[in-house]
């Protein structure tokens, strides 16, 4: 499976190149780690991991787990 980021805020980082948040991604802890970094505060600012295939959310930020 392949699987991209999305968030209702806009995602950003200094640390990543800037087509980060645009490419899909073959390994979900990649893209889970990949996501975090683009928001400011993840558990104020959901950004969520996706199945490219399926379009079902797979990870949120602001589940109660994260941290």
């Amino acid at each position: 499976m392949r699987y991209r980021i999305e968030s209702d805020y806009r995602l950003a980082s200094d640390l990543l190149p800037v087509d980060a948040f645009a490419r899909t991604y073959e390994s979900l802890d990649e893209a889970i780690a990949i996501a975090i970094e683009g928001v400011d505060d993840p558990e104020e600012q959901e950004v969520r991991v996706v199945c490219a295939e399926t379009a079902a959310v797979v990870w949120r930020s602001t589940v109660t787990e994260f941290g």
